[in-house]
């Protein structure tokens, strides 16, 4: 088991990258080349699984109503489908450097979870 001291901690550029996932700028394989050899995820249907071996981050990438509401704005317009939704939703939910709005987390967790686990994703 790794020590603390051991532990890395994400770089600017991959926080950078999950902010910009958050706001569906970046797709879940930028994440995946990002976070190699620190976060680990499949996102198929059947088995939803990450595995993560950074500290996670003091402030965490913050996630928010209008986060939400950009996601779910960009398949009203067409511009991402129920897949892509779907698998943002999921990433954020199983990515600890992701932090709900403490304000809203109860409606921010809900919605993802809703999201998630109740569209279809293909």
């Amino acid at each position: 088991m790794k020590g603390a001291a051991e532990v890395p901690e994400l770089t600017d550029t991959q926080k950078a990258v999950l902010e910009k996932f958050a706001w569906m700028a970046a797709t879940p394989e930028e994440v995946r080349r990002a976070l190699r050899g620190v976060f680990e995820f499949n996102l198929d249907d059947a088995s939803r699984t990450a595995h993560s071996s950074f500290r996670v981050p003091v402030p965490g990438v913050r996630i928010g109503r209008e986060h939400i509401e950009n996601a779910l704005e960009r398949k009203r317009a067409g511009r991402v489908a129920e897949g892509d939704l779907v698998s943002w939703a999921t990433l954020i939910l199983v990515n600890p450097a992701y932090e709900l709005d403490p304000t809203d987390e109860d409606l921010l967790a809900e919605w993802l979870n809703d999201i998630s686990y109740n569209l279809e994703p293909y």
